[in-house]
């Protein structure tokens, strides 16, 4: 027996610290004692697991309404007098409608002003006539071209084109002002009540609102339910994501956003449009979209509250359970003493009732400067990813094709970036991706062939899918621990804010055709020179306090990079005692 035991204390050694040294050192804090229960094992595949269905739902809410509002680029006036007679969709148009010199040809806002019943009365052959005015009324009702898009949305349904051609947009701003919301409500409940009661609580309401939204009849109650769904956005992966990055070996980080979203997100975005297509009926298609929703039931037994934040609410019998949980899934086994011995340096420390507001994020200068930094860089990647979604449509091809390669570029991309991430950095990989895009976007702005615009379009969303990644794991690694929550949840609202405006910002085409992509690569380029200014977080471990947050970075030089470094950065170097 005593063998056995010595046999398995020298397997545990030959994974992780020994037991002599974790008792001779200081573990004053989480990422200090994680690596003696296990930081990357069992417990840690089972929470990239319990990802999946955070990520599909993130997917479904972020895509689900373009198909829910998606108008048929070509449709016209609706006479309903001529709607009785057997005149097909091509007669209507010559008879009915003024024609124009840019596609579709005709008017898609207006009329001829004629009596239509009165000339069908008068036995007028109207197949074999043109009928010539300069008189037109406005339209009231549309028909519209179900080739491509072989369904009506509820922006078909309810007509918002032409003058009410605003409304999509609209909605889908109102959807991500219900994000706004959340994340403050979602934010404070988070870092006040813990992370679990705040996700089912978004969950649960966004569950509920978007199975309503399959019965709206107008646009008041669509947005309602929009924006009740739109709580769950963003937090429905901000706060998995940050539990599981909390749980990770520090060198395995990268791993975490990119299988939530170069795997999980990826599949299910890839698949969304074809759901639409096939289901073709946009009501249906929202029950559909809510049933990854339904996560809220399990949700309390497949992640775990976050450790840390039992630690910053000086919850420590609930953080040596955890512990304790953790080594035995893991198949560590520790010496006990180790456990009494990290309680004993936290208390000494006087680090486990820190407790922070937003406020604090901006009291010191380089904590104040890195959050603005990260709220810049995620708005202007968001602004650059949505607004390429967008403009998708504009290019005379099949919406649900090109959606659905574009998506799929984020299997290979989250596969280069694990690759490079780590390696390369955080920083100088967030560069490239966005000097990328904006070169790409610049060439498609130049092309002509539909193609080529399209590969264009493929080859910018896949940097993007990159640099949205680094802008998720950035903001979770350099965020201190007593207002992390919330102060990813602050870098997102701004990032919400910018998706409403990247719907608009695909509405100036109208204006001209090449001024979404010019401004798409205004922006990608200023994204790409601020995130040379935040500090470089590979290898280092989460800042525990405000202090922390604040010295983070300190020594690091403007032009250094990780791949040139054979050591990594020690903790208490950075920190201090």
């Amino acid at each position: 027996m005593k063998n056995m035991k010595n046999s398995v204390n020298n397997q545990n050694n030959a994974v992780g610290p020994t037991e002599t040294t974790a008792l001779r050192q200081k573990l004053e804090s989480f990422d200090d004692i994680l690596p003696y229960v296990g930081d990357y094992g069992r417990y840690q595949w089972l929470l990239l697991l319990s990802l999946l269905p955070y990520g599909v739902t993130y997917a479904f809410l972020y895509f689900s309404q373009f198909f829910i509002t998606i108008i048929p680029s070509e449709h016209w006036c609706r006479i309903d007098e001529l709607m009785n007679s057997n005149f097909t969709a091509a007669d209507r148009i010559r008879i009915a409608i003024p024609k124009t010199g840019e596609y579709p040809y005709y008017d898609q806002c207006n009329r001829k002003d004629l009596n239509f019943a009165e000339l069908l009365s008068s036995g007028t052959d109207l197949h074999s006539m043109e009928f010539r005015t300069n008189k037109t009324a406005q339209c009231t009702r549309w028909e519209y071209n179900f080739t491509q898009i072989p369904y009506a949305s509820v922006g078909a349904e309810l007509d918002w084109v032409c003058d009410r051609g605003y409304l999509v947009s609209t909605a889908q701003a109102i959807f991500f002002c219900g994000s706004i919301v959340g994340g403050f409500l979602i934010g404070w409940i988070a870092d006040h009540k813990g992370r679990i009661p705040a996700l089912v609580f978004c969950l649960g309401i966004a569950l509920l609102s978007s199975i309503a939204t399959g019965s709206s009849n107008s646009f008041w109650s669509f947005a309602v339910c929009r924006f009740l769904t739109g709580l769950a956005f963003d937090n429905c992966i901000n706060i998995p994501l940050i539990i599981v990055l909390e749980y990770m070996a520090v060198s395995k980080r990268t791993l975490v956003v990119n299988v939530a979203f170069g795997i999980y997100f990826a599949i299910a975005s890839t698949i969304l449009p074809w759901i639409a297509y096939y289901v073709s009926n946009w009501r249906c298609f929202t029950y559909i979209t809510a049933i990854p929703l339904m996560s809220v039931f399990v949700t309390p037994w497949i992640l775990p509250e976050s450790a840390r934040w039992y630690v910053s609410n000086g919850m420590m019998n609930k953080v040596v359970m955890k512990l304790r949980k953790i080594a035995r899934i893991n198949r560590m086994y520790p010496d006990p003493r180790i456990y009494d011995v990290f309680v004993t340096n936290l208390e000494a420390s006087e680090r486990l009732q820190e407790t922070a507001t937003l406020v604090d994020l901006f009291k010191s200068p380089r904590l104040s400067r890195n959050t603005i930094l990260l709220v810049l860089f995620w708005s202007l990647t968001v602004i650059s990813f949505d607004s390429h979604v967008y403009s998708l449509k504009l290019i005379p091809s099949s919406v649900f094709t090109s959606f659905s390669v574009a998506c799929s570029t984020e299997l290979p991309a989250g596969l280069l970036l694990t690759a490079v991430l780590d390696r390369w950095g955080r920083r100088l990989c967030g560069f490239l991706t966005m000097a990328t895009t904006c070169l790409f976007t610049i060439i498609e702005l130049l092309l002509q062939s539909i193609t080529a615009k399209l590969a264009m379009s493929v080859l910018s969303r896949f940097c993007l899918n990159m640099a949205a990644n680094i802008g998720l794991q950035y903001a979770a690694e350099l965020l201190p621990t007593p207002v992390r929550s919330q102060g990813v949840s602050l870098i997102h609202i701004f990032g919400i804010i910018a998706h409403s405006i990247a719907p608009y910002i695909t509405d100036t085409a109208k204006l001209w055709e090449g001024l979404p992509m010019l401004i798409i690569s205004i922006v990608s380029f200023l994204g790409a020179m601020l995130v040379l200014f935040l500090p470089e977080t590979v290898g280092q471990n989460l800042p525990q306090t405000i202090k922390q947050g604040e010295e983070f970075g300190k020594d690091q030089q403007f032009w250094s990079l990780p791949c040139y470094q054979k050591t990594s950065y020690d903790n208490q170097r950075h920190y201090g005692s």
